[in-house]
């Protein structure tokens, strides 16, 4: 399966994670970029599949929803996308490239440029 997918969840216990939710699901809805949401209350089995798809290093203690992948590929949970957010890098953190002339294509050329590795997630 390509392309992004947000784990989320639609039973919420806290404000909070449905507002991180949102958040993921209207930067993808207002850029038009293609994404499909998983809901781990409705679907069982849907846990299990994106924690084989996370490396272990994310997996330890309580694994919140969202989480975002591209494909078989993991961008992050929340956290990682606000960091990317407040570093104008969130076509980045969704593994994708951004707009042509954007200014976070001139960051990431200009970063290119000057040997500095970029690692947001």
């Amino acid at each position: 399966m390509g392309g992004i997918t947000v784990y989320v969840t639609s039973v919420l216990m806290n404000k909070c994670i449905r507002d991180n939710q949102n958040k993921i699901i209207n930067f993808l809805n207002a850029n038009n970029i293609g994404f499909e949401v998983v809901d781990l209350t409705i679907n069982t089995e849907a846990r299990e599949i994106m924690l084989a798809k996370m490396p272990e290093s994310k997996k330890e203690g309580k694994v919140l929803p969202p989480q975002v992948f591209n494909g078989d590929e993991y961008c992050g949970d929340f956290e990682k996308f606000f960091a990317a957010m407040e570093n104008g890098l969130l076509y980045t953190f969704f593994k994708l490239s951004p707009p042509s002339n954007s200014m976070e294509e001139k960051t990431l050329l200009k970063f290119k440029q000057n040997g500095i590795a970029m690692d947001i997630c």
